[in-house]
C-alpha cells in the first residue's frame, strides 16, 4: 500500500515539473513596471539635462529646445508636451520665427512643424494651410504625418482624413508591411503608418483588416531579443516605432504573444542599447546616439501613456483649434478613446498583474558649457570634447569668437587672469580674506590656464589652411567626393552646385590607423568646405554623425534626407569615426532624401 501511495505521489509530481518544463516560454517574460519604464525616461532626461548644462526640464525647454526649433528640437519638444509640460512658449516663438525666415522645401518637415506648433498650443494657421501643399507631395511619409495632423482635428480644402486612409491603405502591400518603394514592407515605416492608423481601427473595418496584417508582419520580423533589426542591423530605433504603434492601438507589449520571442520583449529589445549616462547606442557596444535616444524617449513615453490610459502619442493633448473645428476636435477625440479601448480589450486581453517594485540606477555625466556667439561646446569633466552643435572641431567652433589670423591662446589667458583679479577683489571687499579663499581662486585660475594652454585653437583662417596636411608615415592613398545629386536643382541655395559636386573626386593620403572622418576633417580644412558634425562622450571620434556638409543638412529635404558615405560603393555597418581605410579606397560623401533607398545602396554584410 506503502508503495502505491508513493509511486502516485511521485506521478504527480512528475506530472507537474512535465507541465512546467512544456510551459510556453513566454511565460517566462520578465515584466517591466511602469516605475521602470519611468526611471528610463528620467535617464534620458537626466543625460538631456546634463549635455546642455540646464537645470531643469523648464529650462530645458525655455533654452536650449527653443533654441533647437526646426533643427533638432522638435521631437523633444513634443514628447516633452505628452509627457505633461504644457508650458512650450518659447518653443513655439522660435519655431515660428525659423519658419517666418525660412523656406521649407520638404513636405515632410512642414508637417512635422505644424505637429510641433500644435504640442505647444499653437493657434497659428500654419498648421492648417500647409496642408493642401504637403499631404501626397512626398510619398507615403508625406501622407502619414498629413494624417497626424489631420487625427488632430485640422482640416484643409483638398484633403479629409478618410481620403488620406484610403490612399494609406492602397499603398499596402501583400507582405501587409508598407515601405518607401519597392515589394516588400520596411519595418520603420509599416511601424509609422500603423501609428497613423491607429485613431481609425475601431471606426473603420478596412482600416482594422490592414492593421491586423501589418501586425502580423512586425510580429514576424521580431527578433528572439524582443527587438528589430533594419538594413540587417539591430538597432534600437526601429524596435521605438514599432513600440508606438503598439501603444497608440493600446496593445500592452508585456502581455501580446505576438510580440514575446524566447520571454523578450519590445522594451528588453530597447534597453540593451541603454548606456550608463541614460542615452541609447544605434548598436551594440558603440557610444551614445542622439537619434537612438531620441526615438527611446518618446517610444517610452508614448508605452506610459498607454499603460495612463492615454491618447496615442501623436493624437497631441494641448492641440488648440479654431472654434470653427473644436466640434470636428471633439468627435474625433471621441472616437480615438473609443478605438484606443476597444482595440486594448481585443488585442491585450486586459491582463492585470501586480507590478513589481525595479530600480534602474542611471549615471548623468557632468558637463560645462562654453557657448560663444553662434555655437555651443560641451567639454566633459574627463576632457572628451563633444560637439553638440561645432563645426567640425571644438577649435573651429571657438573661432567665432575670433575671426583674427593670430594665436588667441594669449587673449583668453588675460581674460581668465583678468577674472581671478576682479574675482579677488570682490572678496576683498566682501571682507572674505581668509587665505583659503584665494588659494582656490589662484588654483582654478592655474588650472583653466593649463586647459588653454593644452588645447589646440586656431583662428578661422588657421583651420581653413588650403594646404593638405603634411603626413611623415604614409600608408597608402584613398580618393574622396562630396555630392548631392539627389536635391540639384530642388533649391536656389547657394551651397547646393547645379551639378551637385561640392569636391570631385580627390586623392587624399593617409596614414595608418587613420579613418573616414579624418579625410573628411582634412577635406574641409583644405578646401574650405564647411562640415558639421556631432560626436559622442563614448569615444574619441568613433561615433562622429555628420550633421552637414556645406551648409547642406540632415532634415532639410525630409525627415528621411541627410548624409552618408559609402566606401568602394558599399554602405558600411560602422560610423565614419570607425571605418579605417586602406591603400586605394574609394570614399564618397553623399546627400540621400530617403535615407539611402534613393541612392541604390549596398549595404555592409
Amino acid at each position: 500500500m506503502r508503495n502505491k501511495v508513493l509511486t502516485g505521489f511521485l506521478c504527480i509530481v512528475l506530472a507537474l515539473v512535465l507541465s512546467l518544463g512544456c510551459s510556453p516560454m513566454d511565460a517566462l517574460c520578465s515584466e517591466h513596471t511602469v516605475d521602470e519604464v519611468s526611471d528610463l525616461i528620467g535617464g534620458i532626461v537626466d543625460y538631456k539635462l546634463s549635455q546642455c548644462g540646464a537645470g531643469s526640464i523648464d529650462d530645458w525647454l525655455r533654452v536650449d529646445i527653443a533654441a533647437g526649433a526646426g533643427r533638432t528640437s522638435d521631437w523633444y519638444a513634443l514628447t516633452l508636451s505628452q509627457y505633461g509640460y504644457t508650458d512650450l512658449s518659447a518653443y513655439e516663438s522660435s519655431l515660428t520665427d525659423y519658419l517666418g525666415s525660412n523656406n521649407v522645401l520638404s513636405a515632410t518637415s512642414r508637417e512635422k512643424y505644424a505637429l510641433g506648433l500644435a504640442a505647444a498650443g499653437s493657434q497659428s494657421s500654419y498648421i492648417s494651410d500647409i496642408l493642401d501643399n504637403s499631404i501626397g507631395e512626398q510619398g507615403i511619409m508625406s501622407w502619414i504625418y498629413g494624417l497626424h495632423v489631420l487625427n488632430n482635428g485640422y482640416t484643409c480644402s483638398r484633403f479629409t482624413s478618410d481620403s488620406v486612409v484610403d490612399t494609406i491603405l492602397s499603398m499596402q502591400y501583400g507582405d501587409g508591411g508598407w515601405a518607401l518603394f519597392g515589394d516588400y514592407g520596411d519595418i520603420d515605416v509599416t511601424a509609422m503608418t500603423v501609428q497613423a492608423l491607429a485613431p481609425h481601427y475601431n471606426s473603420r473595418g478596412d482600416v482594422s483588416e490592414a492593421v491586423d496584417r501589418a501586425l502580423d508582419f512586425l510580429s514576424y520580423k521580431q527578433q528572439d531579443n524582443g527587438g528589430y533589426s533594419s538594413f540587417g542591423t539591430p538597432n534600437p530605433e526601429s524596435t521605438s516605432q514599432v513600440l508606438v504603434a503598439l501603444s497608440a492601438l493600446g496593445i500592452d507589449c508585456r502581455y501580446d504573444d505576438r510580440f514575446i520571442k524566447e520571454g523578450h520583449d519590445l522594451i528588453d529589445g530597447i534597453i540593451e542599447y541603454r548606456l550608463s549616462d541614460g542615452s541609447f547606442s544605434h548598436s551594440m557596444g558603440s557610444g551614445s546616439n542622439e537619434t537612438a535616444t531620441m526615438q527611446a524617449f518618446y517610444s517610452l513615453v508614448a508605452f506610459k501613456r498607454m499603460t495612463e490610459g492615454k491618447s496615442p502619442l501623436l493624437v497631441l493633448d494641448n492641440r488648440r483649434l479654431p472654434q470653427s473645428q473644436q466640434e470636428h476636435n471633439d468627435s474625433s477625440q471621441q472616437q480615438v478613446q473609443q478605438s484606443t479601448s476597444a482595440a486594448a480589450t481585443a488585442s491585450s486581453g486586459a491582463k492585470l498583474t501586480t507590478a513589481k517594485t525595479s530600480t534602474v540606477t542611471t549615471t548623468a555625466s557632468v558637463t560645462v558649457s562654453a557657448k560663444t556667439l553662434t555655437s555651443a561646446v560641451t567639454v566633459t569633466i574627463s576632457g572628451t570634447v563633444a560637439a553638440s552643435t561645432a563645426k567640425i572641431t571644438a577649435a573651429a567652433a571657438l573661432n567665432t569668437v575670433t575671426d583674427h589670423k593670430k594665436n588667441v591662446k594669449p587673449m583668453i589667458i588675460i581674460v581668465i587672469i583678468g577674472a581671478a583679479a576682479v574675482i579677488s577683489i570682490i572678496i576683498f571687499i566682501l571682507g572674505k580674506r581668509n587665505r583659503k579663499n584665494y588659494l582656490f581662486i589662484v588654483l582654478a585660475a592655474g588650472a583653466a590656464i593649463a586647459v588653454v594652454l593644452l588645447l589646440e585653437i586656431q583662428s578661422a583662417d588657421d583651420y581653413y589652411s588650403g594646404e593638405k596636411k603634411q603626413k611623415d608615415n604614409i600608408a597608402g592613398t584613398v580618393t574622396m567626393e562630396i555630392r548631392c545629386d539627389t536635391i540639384a536643382g530642388k533649391s536656389d541655395s547657394e551651397h547646393i552646385p547645379a551639378d551637385g559636386v561640392i569636391l570631385p573626386p580627390t586623392a587624399f593620403d593617409f596614414e595608418s590607423g587613420e579613418t573616414v572622418f579624418d579625410i573628411l576633417t582634412e577635406a574641409a580644412q583644405t578646401y574650405g568646405i564647411q562640415v558639421e558634425n556631432r560626436g559622442s562622450a563614448g569615444s574619441s571620434h568613433g561615433m562622429v554623425y555628420i550633421a552637414g556638409i556645406n551648409y547642406i543638412y540632415e532634415y532639410d529635404f525630409g525627415d528621411l534626407s541627410g548624409w552618408v558615405y559609402h566606401v568602394n560603393g558599399i554602405t558600411p555597418s560602422r560610423g565614419c569615426g570607425e571605418y579605417e581605410l586602406s591603400d586605394g579606397d574609394r570614399i564618397e560623401w553623399l546627400y540621400t532624401c530617403e535615407i539611402g533607398h534613393d541612392l541604390n545602396e549596398v549595404y555592409e554584410k
